[in-house]
């Protein structure tokens, strides 16, 4: 349902003529495609976007990460501008925000209302060919973080053979982009054992680890920027005082880690010299064996 307040909806000139002469309007309002525009404070925001585009192409397919909003999927706060296809439209139709391709329609197509849209696995292809989400720890960050919200979702990409490697690497207890990444990361270096929100027992307390190899007790914790709060990092040094008196080993990752290749280098360094640390002090303790 429209809100009644049409400045806050997709509109054309000619819904507004007797409110605003052509020089006025077009002072306030940004077109988006066609006849159709948005007030100038609202051309970023995709729900209305789509809303516009699906007004000038009313039988435009969904596709992407608005076919994904659509469904009911909470996405991620990155910036995103919606896609639409037509089929059939021989006239090429420019947008001021979004797109709207020409495609022959999927094989399959859900309905939400009146509303076309694709599939979900057909979106996350759509959000990985046509708005070039390229990097596969992105890719997958983004299929962790909607198996959260539709567990059942997993099966459906395992059986997808383009989807397959991203599905081997898949984990749904992943809480945050940054998480899935490094776990993608270190996978595919190897390091399997590491695993998302392992649970550490101590004292009577609860812990939950961003990353850990359970054998070994090497943790790896994310530290977002909500971290440095004076407050918070008293929290974290209380709980990784605790986890070192549990015998655990952690580990301090940031953004820098992820995205600087020193950083990313001296943290190998760090999760190798734990585990060999741990490694001997395992063999130190194995019994003494009789020679015959």
């Amino acid at each position: 349902m429209e809100p009644n307040n049409s400045y806050l909806w997709p509109v054309t000139y000619h819904e507004l003529s007797h409110e605003f002469s052509r020089w006025k309007f077009n002072k306030l309002f940004t077109k988006i495609s066609g006849s159709i525009y948005l007030k100038n404070d609202l051309i970023d925001d995709p729900h209305l976007v789509t809303q516009a585009l699906l007004k000038r192409c009313p039988n435009g397919v969904l596709r992407g990460y608005a076919a994904l909003k659509q469904r009911g999927y909470q996405l991620f706060d990155d910036p995103w501008m919606p896609i639409i296809s037509v089929s059939g439209d021989l006239n090429k139709r420019q947008c001021s925000r979004g797109k709207i391709i020409r495609r022959i329609d999927p094989k399959t197509i859900l309905t939400s209302g009146d509303i076309r849209l694709v599939t979900d696995v057909q979106a996350i292809h759509d959000i990985f060919d046509l708005h070039s989400l390229q990097n596969f720890e992105h890719q997958v960050a983004l299929i962790d973080h909607l198996i959260r919200q539709r567990p059942d979702l997993f099966q459906e990409l395992a059986q997808e053979p383009k989807l397959k490697k991203h599905a081997l690497y898949a984990n749904a207890y992943s809480e945050s982009p940054p998480e899935s990444r490094l776990r993608v990361r270190l996978h595919l270096l190897g390091y399997r054992a590491f695993l998302p929100q392992v649970r550490v027992e101590y004292e009577g307390q609860s812990y939950f680890l961003d990353l850990a190899d359970p054998m070994w007790q090497v943790a790896l914790e994310y530290n977002g920027g909500w971290h440095y709060t004076s407050k918070q990092r008293e929290k974290d040094s209380y709980r990784k005082n605790a986890l070192k008196n549990a015998g655990w080993d952690v580990l301090e990752v940031t953004a820098k880690t992820l995205e600087n290749p020193d950083s990313w280098n001296h943290l190998l360094q760090q999760i190798n010299n734990a585990l060999r640390r741990k490694q001997a002090q395992r063999r130190r303790r194995l019994p003494m064996q009789t020679v015959i």
